[in-house]
């Protein structure tokens, strides 16, 4: 009796983002971040799925899916920065929403803060050399980080864009 050899699971943004809506969608209607977990609720994403135009992933892909991009955001809070490449850049914000909103309803006592909008602080007039130094020392820090924060969102940009070009190159492959 021979075994069919799986096909590689590949999966494309827009899958993702389905998967992650209905997901989403389930968890509203359901109430509760464990209850997302069953294999019921992977069923019915799955049939969701495949109503909006994506037949080819099972239940069981679904959940593993699921549970690998959450597993890769709590390796990543752990500090395995590494991990936190497995989800696309697009997704980390949601994925983080599910993994921090799942433990809030666990765990009452967990809170995730909100990130402030970062603002320039003004230079103070400085009294000595050592407060000079100090100041001109945190305003060359902002303004680095001011010229991070444009690189890190160039480079998230261009990451993007070479996602959707895999996942064209991916479907083009998967078609012929």
């Amino acid at each position: 009796m021979k075994s069919e050899k799986l096909k590689r699971n590949f999966w494309l943004t827009a899958e993702i983002e389905c998967m992650l809506n209905l997901l989403n969608e389930v968890r509203l209607t359901q109430g509760s971040a464990h209850a997302t977990t069953t294999h019921n609720t992977f069923t019915q994403i799955a049939s969701k799925m495949k109503r909006h135009g994506f037949p080819n992933k099972s239940p069981t892909q679904v959940r593993r899916k699921w549970f690998q991009m959450k597993s890769a955001y709590l390796c990543y809070k752990k500090g395995n920065v590494d991990r936190l490449f497995l989800i696309p850049e697009k997704f980390r914000s949601v994925i983080a929403q599910f993994v921090e909103n799942g433990s809030k309803r666990r765990n009452s006592t967990t809170t995730v803060p909100n990130p402030e909008p970062k603002t320039q602080p003004q230079l103070v007039k400085p009294k000595s050399a050592v407060n000079t130094f100090l100041a001109l020392l945190k305003q060359t820090n902002n303004l680095l980080n001011v010229e991070f924060s444009a690189l890190e969102a160039s480079l998230l940009s261009y990451e993007q864009r070479c996602q959707s070009m895999r996942d064209y190159n991916i479907m083009k492959y998967m078609s012929s």
